[in-house]
Parts: C-alpha cells; sequence; structure tokens
C-alpha cells in the first residue's frame, strides 16, 4: 500500500501577529519542524511532501530530509487551497492514501501515524482514519483515494470536520490517549503554554 504525505505549512499565522513555525520551543528546535522530522522517522510516506507559502523563507525547514517542498501561491486564500497544492503533487504518484498533517502540531508522533496506516490496512474500505481526542476526528487523519475529489471540493478555511459528522463516509477514529498530542499554536498564548510544555517534558526525557 503507497501512502503519501501532505505537511500543511502554508498558514499565515494571522492570529499568531508573526511566522510561528520559525519560534522555537527550545534551543535548535522550531515549532515547524518537530513534526516534519517526525513524520520523516515514518517511513511508510512516500512521497512525503511540504506545502508552503510563496513568501516563507524556510528557516524553520531543516536542512535535510526525505521530503520535498510544495510552493503553495494562492495559499493566502484559505486551508483549502493549500490541501489542494498538496493534493496535485502527490497523486501523479498514485497513491492509495494520503495523510494530511499539521505543521504546528509539535507532539505528534511516528508511532500514532503507523497506528493509522495500520488501521487502514487492515480495514482498506475505510473513507478516512483519524486520530481521535474522546472520539472526535482531528488531524493528522489518513484518506482513502477514493476522498480525493471531496477534499478538493473543501472551501476556503474549512477543514475535514464536516466529512467526520457525515453519514455519507466510513471512517474511524483511533483515540490518542496523550492530551498533547492534539496541542497546535493558532496563538501567542496557545504556544507559550506549547513551549511550556516542550521544556518540562525535555527535563524529564
Amino acid at each position: 500500500m503507497l501512502v503519501a504525505g501532505i505537511y500543511l505549512a502554508a498558514g499565515q499565522s494571522r492570529r499568531m501577529g508573526t511566522p510561528k513555525l520559525s519560534l522555537e520551543l527550545s534551543s535548535g528546535r522550531k515549532l515547524g519542524a518537530v513534526a516534519l522530522e517526525e513524520l520523516a522517522r515514518c517511513e511508510e510516506l512516500s512521497p512525503l511532501v511540504v506545502v508552503v507559502r510563496a513568501d516563507d523563507p524556510l528557516g524553520w525547514l531543516p536542512p535535510a530530509g526525505n521530503w520535498r517542498v510544495e510552493t503553495c501561491f494562492t495559499a493566502s486564500l484559505g486551508f483549502s487551497f493549500s490541501l489542494r497544492c498538496g493534493l496535485n503533487a502527490v497523486l501523479p504518484y498514485n497513491p492509495d492514501a494520503v495523510l494530511v498533517t499539521l505543521a504546528d502540531q509539535p507532539f505528534i508522533r511516528a508511532e500514532s501515524v503507523k497506528r493509522l496506516i495500520d488501521a487502514f490496512r487492515k480495514q482498506p474500505d475505510l473513507d478516512y482514519a483519524a486520530s481521535g481526542n474522546n472520539g472526535a476526528g482531528m488531524p493528522p487523519v489518513l484518506f482513502s483515494k477514493t476522498m480525493v475529489p471531496v477534499l478538493e471540493r473543501l472551501e476556503g478555511d474549512r477543514g475535514a470536520r464536516g466529512i467526520f459528522e457525515s453519514p455519507d463516509y466510513r471512517g474511524i477514529t483511533i483515540d490518542v490517549e496523550s492530551p498533547e498530542y492534539f496541542m497546535d499554536a493558532d496563538t501567542e498564548q496557545d504556544f507559550q503554554h506549547i513551549q511550556n510544555h516542550w521544556i518540562k517534558k525535555s527535563k524529564l526525557s
């Protein structure tokens, strides 16, 4: 089974007020790089495409890895446009499924992504397998190739919540017990909370 990965890193950081992916969680550990390096550990993702804005200097991007960068010139129009850029980049590889991940979730783990892929292998007729937060579907999400037309019809900043809530699609959510997994940095307060948690966790490891 071929699984492509789309790492959505083209957000405008409007609520943050500053480009957030270059913010450091700790010395040398930038927000945008952490989850990407974790996904790179999941060797089953091929290709792994990083979708970025045209004006991003990419100072947060690690110097090398098993990914390729795709510039989205319409990223300012919303999440759905960045997603379509990612889909256009991976579809020539004819993947069986596509993993969609957000770049501002530093606590995601390769092991949890692999659980999504394993679940899809066992039930190949699924439309999606989502990470679960108390039963609610959240990214990262693995979508079947049959869902590509549905994803391409999303508009503006609408995410996949409508898909999860619709009876028209067959999917599962796999709960992740760690509450930190779904932390994302939308605001400065969010980032400070994530940074504090990151530093505390680093001291314990």
